[in-house]
């Protein structure tokens, strides 16, 4: 029988300065993908605020026919302004009970109708307002607390 020994080995692991400049070189790719990522979730919610305001103002275009073909000759701001009416656009648009879609506050807060027919909405939506015109078929979003 042949004794067979033992070789004793260092203890093989990380040394603390290998475990630092990992650390670091993480830190630096953070730093680099944060902000990044933040556009792009920034630029998200911005283009699914627009498709809401764009989903209100159809809605709200439903519920002027609507009115209409129940016998109101001339839809007006004042009708569609009702509290039910209101109500009823935004269940149409997904928004909850407090007027609230993604946790932000909806309101139409101006709107403009010609011959039934919609020629301006201001839609907001939390802090943003949302304009559209149907002369130029076009959306401008406002980011100011006022219109």
């Amino acid at each position: 029988m042949t004794k067979t020994k033992k070789i004793l080995s260092k203890n093989k692991g990380f040394t603390l300065v290998e475990l630092i400049v990992v650390l670091v070189i993480l830190a630096i790719l953070a730093a680099i993908l944060v902000p990044t990522l933040l556009g792009y979730i920034d630029k998200a919610r911005s283009e699914k605020d627009f498709a809401t305001a764009q989903a209100v103002r159809v809605a709200t275009q439903a519920q002027i026919d609507e009115l209409y073909g129940k016998g109101d000759d001339k839809v007006e701001k004042s009708d569609i302004n009702k509290n039910d009416v209101k109500k009823e656009i935004f269940k149409l648009v997904g928004a909850v009970s407090d007027n609230k879609i993604d946790g932000q506050e909806l309101d139409i807060k101006d709107i403009k109708i010609t011959n039934n027919q919609i020629d301006s909405i201001i839609v907001q939506i939390g802090s943003k307002y949302y304009k559209y015109t149907s002369s130029s078929n076009t959306w401008e979003a406002t980011s100011s607390t006022t219109l």
